[in-house]
């Protein structure tokens, strides 16, 4: 086992620190041989950093260092129609990272950007067989509800913190199961997401805590 969860300890699903309260997962999107020998880790072709040139060599190196025992999660990787990354080479990119991720049964962390019927379109031609978690997740109930009817889980992070953000309203009315927090690359510590959520949820600390450690049990078994 990489990490048992202390009764208190937050977990931060993803972040872009070096370091954090309680368990959490960074992301590389490059240099992933630094992953190794680190904490626990996601690895993934994010849509704003690939291109054509060297991207069969990119590919080879996240298969490569994918395989460590600290990297758990695969991503974030998915679509995004704000960037100007070539359209066929994010949907390239996305297809290899979830056969990936179905080879080596980690679950896959997702970047979606104005483009959630290609990714649910793409992730149901691809059968996809391991857990998904829409990242930062930041709209409406009814786009939730798309995502939660695949069987797929959402995190919040610092939207939360705003009030006109419409994450409010989807996280108070999402599943106990089916959710995670993350400070993403925000300046905040992920203890005021919890505190927060915990605000909306209107529950207590602790049972936000509890409850988050037995989602982080079911989708990463660790």
């Amino acid at each position: 086992m990489l990490y048992s969860c202390q009764l208190t300890d937050y977990i931060d699903i993803h972040t872009h620190h070096n370091a954090g309260e309680g368990l959490f997962i960074t992301n590389r999107y490059q240099a992933f041989e630094k992953a190794e020998g680190a904490g626990l880790c996601s690895l993934g072709l994010h849509p704003w950093h690939i291109a054509d040139a060297g991207f069969d060599m990119e590919i080879a190196q996240l298969e490569q260092f994918v395989t460590l025992p600290n990297v758990i999660a695969i991503g974030e990787c998915g679509l995004d129609k704000v960037t100007e990354t070539d359209w066929t080479l994010q949907e390239k990119a996305f297809r290899a990272q979830i056969q990936l991720a179905g080879r080596l049964n980690k679950p896959l962390i997702i970047h979606c950007v104005r483009a959630y019927d290609e990714v649910l379109m793409i992730l149901k031609q691809e059968k996809v067989t391991v857990p998904v978690i829409f990242h930062g997740f930041n709209k409406n109930v009814q786009v939730a509800q798309r995502i939660l009817d695949n069987g797929y889980y959402l995190s919040f992070g610092a939207a939360l913190l705003k009030a006109s953000s419409p994450a409010l309203v989807a996280l108070a009315a999402c599943p106990e199961n089916m959710f995670f927090l993350e400070t993403d690359d925000a300046a905040i510590n992920i203890g005021q997401i919890y505190e927060k959520a915990a605000d909306i949820r209107k529950t207590g600390i602790d049972a936000l805590i509890l409850q988050l450690q037995k989602n982080f049990q079911a989708v990463f078994n660790i």
